[in-house]
């Protein structure tokens, strides 16, 4: 068997298109990879799922006796990639999403001295519970900084998933793992903003062939469509750390962000989720988020325009 140099974790709970990612991990052309699979404790028999692909993909099953992602979900990330035995490069992958079957390769393409010093990325098609294409986002540029992606990220010229990235095992351990927060809502985001931060070429994307993206799968089993009031109430607190985290990381490397915390973008971060929940909120919660925002991160006259904005849509709407 070819070396074994990248690890794909799937973090499993979830059982309804977990044969699809399995089949698609299966279908790799480059076969140097080792799948290892975390059992969340599901009551959906993955097990039984998994069974049927022993022999055709190199995997490690495992089942923990508790569950973990319905409290913190970035914990049994990290929990699934302790799992893995020191492979160089970590892919973290998801047990609903879909990799086309040249992305190991085209992964092995980008000369290794690259591959150790950025984050690698792939383009995304969005499909539905069909396994139908309904989107096709921006793809990305083919190298940028992570200045320039929380640019193109915050003025909403690119989204990011979990599911699009691999990265060095060293510039994990170097950071400590996953940034972490509630619901993991924007962990991802703010983790790949670190990690190109540390990596001396930034975000690499692989060459945009229709065998060498991933299907990101939009379901009613995401918790993306949740907007029920406990729910968005801490999503808007994640938003608000992710903010604080944003800011925090350009005041710790100010030449990587020159000039980036002048326009005041990321003020719109929380406070656009806000807006679009607003009906939610009473005002007096959402002059709470507001006293939180300027308490956590700042730009006191810009969180009080945002909140007067919002409070107009309220109540004007």
């Amino acid at each position: 068997m070819a070396q074994a140099d990248l690890a794909i974790v799937i973090p499993a709970y979830k059982g309804t298109f977990l044969q699809e990612t399995l089949e698609s991990v299966a279908r790799q052309t480059d076969r140097r990879f080792h799948l290892y699979i975390g059992d969340d404790c599901s009551p959906h028999g993955l097990k039984e799922i998994v069974k049927d692909f022993e022999g055709r993909i190199p995997m490690t099953y495992h089942r923990f006796d508790t569950n973990l992602g319905g409290t913190d979900l970035v914990a049994q990330w990290e929990r699934c990639i302790a799992l893995t035995q020191g492979e160089p490069w970590i892919w973290l992958f998801s047990d609903d999403d879909v990799m086309g079957p040249e992305c190991v390769r085209e992964f092995y393409e980008v000369p290794e001295d690259v591959r150790k010093n950025a984050v690698i990325h792939f383009n995304i098609n969005i499909i539905n519970d069909k396994s139908t294409v309904i989107k096709r986002p921006a793809e990305y540029p083919a190298q940028i900084s992570a200045e320039e992606y929380l640019y193109l990220k915050l003025n909403g010229k690119i989204i990011s998933y979990v599911v699009e990235f691999i990265f060095p095992r060293a510039i994990y351990d170097h950071i400590g793992g996953f940034v972490n927060f509630d619901l993991a809502w924007g962990s991802d985001f703010m983790t790949w903003l670190r990690m190109a931060t540390e990596s001396e070429r930034g975000i690499m994307t692989v060459k945009p062939t229709e065998k060498a993206m991933v299907n990101w799968r939009m379901s009613a089993e995401n918790i993306s469509p949740d907007k029920t009031y406990a729910i968005e109430k801490r999503k808007i607190e994640s938003l608000i750390g992710n903010a604080a985290y944003i800011r925090a990381l350009l005041k710790q490397y100010p030449k990587h962000y020159d000039g980036v915390e002048t326009e005041f973008r990321f003020v719109k971060f929380p406070f656009g989720e806000i807006l679009r929940n607003r009906d939610l909120f009473t005002l007096k919660e959402i002059h709470e988020f507001t006293k939180h925002y300027r308490k956590r991160v700042g730009f006191s006259a810009h969180a009080l325009a945002c909140e007067l904005y919002v409070l107009m849509s309220k109540y004007l709407s």
